[in-house]
């Protein structure tokens, strides 16, 4: 079947800049510019996330433009292929040429540090999501990391006076909002000062798997009635409840091994994760839940909410490992097979694959 297949969350830009030409058939990823093509990918969000061990405060902002700029030259490359859209007619225009859509989400507010000004900088450069928090908390609201395990050290919890400044700004600008990785008391602050829908750009449901990154009922039905979209996560470990615990015990058997990626790596770097990723590879690949599981939770956001609240959001080169089945981006299609398998109609598999981000960034970027 013919379907515009969006996905809301990759991290291969962070590759990109470790010196890996994403341009090339690369064996160690789990996107390039073949695999999306491969996978039918026709519009993907390229996160741009800055790391807040590897860098200081007064770098984030610096950082971030540097991989917006990594992304505008990969796009200056391949001109036939790649293009970064800002408006909905750079996404029909795009689809007329056959060129995939290039999106940037940005994932962590602590880039913008407490200036105001620098959404509508990032929004010029292309920013259309702005992802409120990573793991850490920041100048404009809690993360869901803090709130579930730091909250007594936490000078307030939820949205700060300047991150209700940000709601605003990101809604009159038209930049959807993401609360993927948000606390609960930040969610409760976006859903009742935002004027525009909301997404999730990459987290699951919590009644299926128990952790902090992931939505429970409420939350989930809040995003229905806000007129948003929850684009469900592949990761393992926020689709399977079990997985977590196998992978420690993994890794703890191959500490010595990890002691000597240690001594040749900066352990907080991109390059030390890739490294032991990819050490580890072939052990967590035999405790992996599959594609069968990733079904399970858009079934169950969808039977909560609405076929029109759910899509895609990866987490593609963002995590060690995917599930089997869907190992990398080539194998999107297997997945369109499993809804329709799974007793989803043509029309509903449309609306998961695309059709819901082109709704909702219709009515808030457009």
């Amino acid at each position: 079947m013919n379907s515009f297949v969006a996905d809301m969350h990759n991290d291969v830009l962070l590759r990109a800049l470790e010196g890996y030409d994403i341009l090339s058939n690369l064996p160690d990823t789990q996107s390039d510019l073949e695999k999306f093509i491969i996978g039918g990918v026709d519009l993907q969000a390229f996160s741009v996330w800055v790391s807040p061990y590897e860098f200081k405060a007064s770098e984030y902002f610096q950082a971030a433009n540097d991989m917006i700029s990594k992304l505008e030259f990969l796009c200056s490359r391949v001109p036939n292929q790649w293009s970064i859209i800002r408006s909905y007619q750079d996404i029909r225009y795009n689809i007329e040429k056959n060129r995939m859509s290039c999106m940037i989400g940005v994932e962590g507010g602590h880039v913008i540090g407490g200036d105001i000004t620098k959404v509508k900088y990032l929004y010029d450069r292309g920013m259309r999501y702005l992802g409120l928090t990573w793991n850490n908390s920041n100048s404009i609201a809690t993360s869901a990391k803090d709130e579930s395990e730091n909250p007594y050290s936490l000078k307030q919890i939820g949205l700060t006076e300047f991150g209700e400044e940000v709601i605003a700004e990101c809604n009159n600008l038209g930049v959807m909002i993401d609360i993927s990785h948000s606390g609960e008391k930040t969610f409760w602050d976006v859903i009742n000062i935002t004027n525009k829908p909301i997404i999730a750009s990459h987290s699951s449901a919590f009644n299926l798997c128990p952790h902090y990154r992931n939505l429970k009922d409420d939350q989930l039905k809040a995003i229905g009635k806000n007129g948003g979209v929850v684009f469900v996560n592949f990761y393992p470990g926020y689709i399977d409840s079990t997985y977590l615990m196998k992978a420690e015990i993994i890794d703890m058997q191959y500490d010595l091994e990890r002691e000597i990626l240690a001594e040749k790596y900066d352990t907080t770097s991109n390059a030390y994760w890739y490294a032991e990723s990819k050490m580890l590879k072939h052990e967590k690949s035999r405790i992996v839940p599959n594609i069968n599981d990733v079904i399970k939770h858009i079934k169950y956001i969808t039977d909560l909410i609405g076929v029109d609240h759910v899509g895609l959001g990866s987490d593609f080169d963002g995590v060690e490992i995917m599930p089997f089945g869907l190992e990398n981006v080539t194998k999107l299609p297997f997945l369109t097979k499993k809804l329709l398998d799974n007793g989803f109609t043509i029309r509903e598999v449309r609306k998961i694959l695309g059709g819901n981000f082109k709704r909702i960034f219709k009515e808030v970027c457009s």
